[in-house]
C-alpha cells in the first residue's frame, strides 16, 4: 500500500454528524454523572451545574456526598486533580491548544516514522479495535489518552459513550479543541484524573482502550482499576512497549523515577488482577536509530505489544 494511502487510513471514522444522533448523545452526557464516584472515598457524587447548553455540562462541579470534597467541570471537562490558574498554567494550556491545532491536526507525527513502522501501528490499532466490542459498548473508557491519536479512530465505531482519561489538565484541553476540529466531540467526555486511581463506579465501564497507556509507571495499578470499572464480560484492549534489561533506555528512564514494566510484567498483572481469555501478542520489535530521542536511546531495541481481556 502507498504510504500516501496508509497515512490516510489511520483515521478510520467519517468526519459527518448525524444531528439527530446527535441530540439523543447529548441528553445521554449528561446522565453520565451517575458512572462517577469520589476517588477519595469512593462515594457517590452529587452534580451542581452552573452552565449546560443541550444537555452537555459546560460548567459546574460533583460534590461527595460522604467528605464533601467538590470536583470542578470546568470547560466541559470533569476534572479530578487540583488545578491553579498562574500564568504559568494559562501559558501552558495555550501552548497546548497551538500545538493541538497544529502539529497534531496535521498530523505532523506520521512523518518520524517509516513504512514498516506504519503497517504495525495500523495493525496494532485494528488489533484493539476487535478485541473490545465497541459497536455494543454504552460507555467506552480509553485512559492515558494523550493526543488522542488511537481515539481519532473509533468515535464512529462506538456505540455509545465516549469517555476518556488523561492527567494532565492542558492535554484535555488541546484534545478537546482537536477533537471539536475534526468534529469527533459530539459524544466524548473527557476526564482528567488519575489512571491509578479512576473515579467511576464498579461495573460502570462497558470497555475498555488504552494505546500505550501501559507505558506509565504504576500499571499494575491502572490494570487493577480497570478490572473494577469494567463491566461483567467487559473487554480491555491495551499497548505498551518494554526496554530490554540493561539497557540504556531502562537506566535513562529510572533516573527520572519512570518505571516502565519488565518484558512478561503486564502478562502477571493480568493474571493476577483475574482477568480472563488473556491474549498477549508482540507487534513490532526495533532498534532505535533516532540520536536525538529522549527515550528510547540510540541503538536500543524495543519491544511494542498489546495484551486483551474479559473481566
Amino acid at each position: 500500500m502507498p504510504v500516501a494511502l496508509l497515512l490516510q487510513a489511520f483515521y478510520l471514522g467519517s468526519f459527518c454528524v448525524n444531528l439527530r444522533l446527535e441530540e439523543h448523545f447529548f441528553i445521554m452526557r449528561e446522565n453520565l454523572e451517575s458512572i462517577f464516584i469520589c476517588p477519595k472515598c469512593n462515594f457517590s457524587l452529587e452534580l451542581k451545574v452552573f452552565k449546560k447548553t443541550r444537555g452537555r455540562i459546560h460548567g459546574g462541579e460533583l460534590r461527595c456526598k460522604k467528605c464533601k470534597k467538590v470536583f470542578k467541570i470546568i470547560d466541559d471537562i470533569v476534572c479530578f486533580k487540583k488545578l491553579t490558574r498562574t500564568v504559568k498554567d494559562k501559558q501552558k494550556i495555550q501552548k497546548a491548544k497551538r500545538f493541538y491545532l497544529g502539529k497534531e491536526l496535521r498530523k505532523e507525527w506520521l512523518k518520524h516514522f517509516t513504512k514498516p513502522e506504519l503497517v504495525m501501528m495500523r495493525d496494532q490499532w485494528q488489533w484493539m479495535i476487535e478485541k473490545t466490542n465497541l459497536k455494543g459498548s454504552q460507555v467506552h473508557l480509553d485512559f492515558c489518552t494523550g493526543a488522542g491519536r488511537f481515539l481519532g479512530n473509533i468515535p464512529d465505531l462506538v456505540g455509545g459513550e465516549i469517555v476518556t482519561l488523561d492527567f494532565g489538565f492542558a492535554d484535555c484541553v488541546g484534545l478537546r479543541e482537536l477533537l471539536k476540529k475534526l468534529r469527533k466531540y459530539s459524544r466524548v467526555t473527557i476526564v482528567c484524573a488519575d489512571a491509578h486511581k479512576m473515579p467511576f463506579a464498579p461495573s460502570s465501564i462497558s470497555s475498555i482502550t488504552s494505546w500505550h497507556g501501559l507505558d506509565e509507571p504504576g500499571t499494575d495499578k491502572a490494570v487493577k482499576e480497570s478490572k473494577r470499572v469494567l463491566k461483567r464480560d467487559g473487554r480491555i484492549a491495551a499497548s505498551g512497549l518494554f526496554y530490554e534489561e540493561g539497557s540504556k533506555s531502562l537506566k535513562s528512564a529510572l533516573k527520572w523515577k519512570i518505571k516502565f514494566a519488565k518484558e512478561g510484567e503486564v502478562l502477571k498483572y493480568f493474571k493476577k488482577a483475574n482477568f480472563k481469555d488473556i491474549q498477549y501478542r508482540t507487534f513490532f520489535k526495533t532498534k532505535s536509530l533516532e540520536r536525538k530521542d529522549f527515550l528510547p536511546k540510540f541503538g536500543d531495541y524495543y519491544t511494542i505489544y498489546g495484551i486483551s481481556g474479559r473481566k
